[in-house]
């Protein structure tokens, strides 16, 4: 059993990087995951942004540890997308435990 056995986790800017180590390694310790992460460029951001690849690999990467993921492609700016994507996943995991505010730029 691990730390988080039980517990939810949501986690913003998850698609990779440290978004996708912090869900991994939550996961590995328990918790199951509500992953959001923006798939779409951003004019003034002058590098690639995640993908949807990007997300799938993530879940792929949790599921890999024996939890459950929902995942979502929404933009931190978007609160009504934030919302939606909580809403679905305390509706699928049954509570939220952990918010980790991950995306930035």
């Amino acid at each position: 059993m691990g730390k988080l056995e039980g517990k939810v986790a949501f986690i913003t800017g998850a698609a990779r990087g440290q978004g996708r180590s912090h869900a991994v390694r939550l996961a590995s310790e328990g918790a199951d995951i509500i992953a959001v992460d923006t798939t779409a460029d951003v004019v003034s951001v002058p590098y690639a942004l995640a993908t949807a690849g990007d997300l799938d690999e993530t879940v792929r990467l949790v599921e890999a540890t024996g939890r459950r993921i929902l995942a979502r492609d929404a933009d931190v700016r978007d609160s009504q997308a934030l919302a939606g994507a909580v809403q679905a996943g305390v509706g699928e995991f049954g509570r939220l435990d952990i918010v980790l505010a991950n995306a930035g730029i």
